[in-house]
């Protein structure tokens, strides 16, 4: 069978991806516990050990158990409630995006897949090559405050080469669990598709048309819209909106630039109009957003 365009892009992505390991570590809940309204960055992944877990997500609940381990994409709105002893190791990653675009944009992965029995092993392993990664405290109230985002990416940075390309290792053993199973979100037939999310990824610091996205990419603006959304399930204006709020996620995460400042970053000028638009999709004022995750 001929492979289809979508499977030749994404294992290109997928080799190219700058991913980073924001932390790695293992916690514990003392008590019945949980957190609503999250929406960050990075993607969650979870390996259970011991306990039980529920996920909030936009497709419905989820029930985490021992011996799987959960995958929650970057910048999904999810909430989790944990019974008291509930032991997980944690991975978070962080996709470092060029000029590609964002593999969850083009992927569609399972939540819970069953994994092999020495996982937990290999991930103490990890927790303890890596101690620098851990989160500040072994209790479960750590899971979703990252007050040094930008410190734990820098941080990586600046490990030796071959210990990233150990966690590098580390990534795509996990990743191979949750790609055995996923699926293209869409039969990607045509590559000036790609290549119009690669120009928006690219130029998210200014305003975007439809008439500049059709003529870098040889379209008509219908065309252009129609394709668009049998692709990525959106049009190009939703779909432009959708990152520039998500740069200003990161932004506002990993710097201390003022809500002005990360406004004009991504293509406003209009910090009223930003703000509006911040709080319609997130359900939070960047002020609120960052105070949420960062304290």
């Amino acid at each position: 069978m001929t492979e289809n365009w979508t499977s030749v892009f994404l294992s290109g992505r997928l080799d190219a991806t700058d991913f980073v390991v924001i932390n790695i570590g293992y916690a514990e809940t003392q008590h019945h516990w949980g957190n609503k309204d999250i929406s960050s960055p990075f993607a969650r992944i979870y390996y259970v050990q011991k306990g039980e877990a529920i996920f909030h997500l936009p497709k419905g609940d989820l029930i985490a158990r021992p011996g799987f381990m959960y995958l929650i994409p970057n910048y999904m709105p999810h909430s989790y409630e944990c019974t008291a002893g509930f032991g997980v190791y944690y991975l978070y990653v962080f996709q470092r995006i060029h000029r590609q675009t964002d593999i969850f944009d083009l992927y569609e992965f399972p939540h819970e897949v069953p994994t092999i029995d020495t996982m937990g092993v290999l991930l103490q392993g990890f927790c303890h090559r890596f101690p620098q990664l851990n989160l500040p405290t072994h209790d479960a109230n750590a899971f979703d405050s990252h007050p040094s985002f930008h410190d734990y990416v820098q941080q990586h940075m600046q490990l030796e080469l071959y210990e990233r390309m150990q966690l590098h290792g580390l990534i795509a053993i996990v990743f191979s669990f949750f790609m055995k199973q996923g699926k293209p979100k869409a039969e990607v037939t045509d590559p000036r598709i790609a290549k119009i999310t690669e120009y928006i990824q690219q130029h998210l610091n200014e305003p975007i048309s439809i008439e500049t996205l059709a003529d870098r990419a040889c379209l008509t603006n219908s065309y252009l819209i129609r394709s668009f959304r049998n692709t990525l399930g959106q049009t190009p204006l939703q779909y432009i909106l959708q990152k520039k709020i998500q740069k200003a996620q990161t932004i506002l995460l990993g710097t201390d630039m003022s809500v002005a400042e990360v406004a004009n970053a991504v293509g406003f000028h209009d910090v009223s109009y930003f703000i509006r638009l911040f709080r319609k999709n997130l359900g939070f004022t960047p002020q609120e957003y960052r105070k949420r995750l960062i304290g």
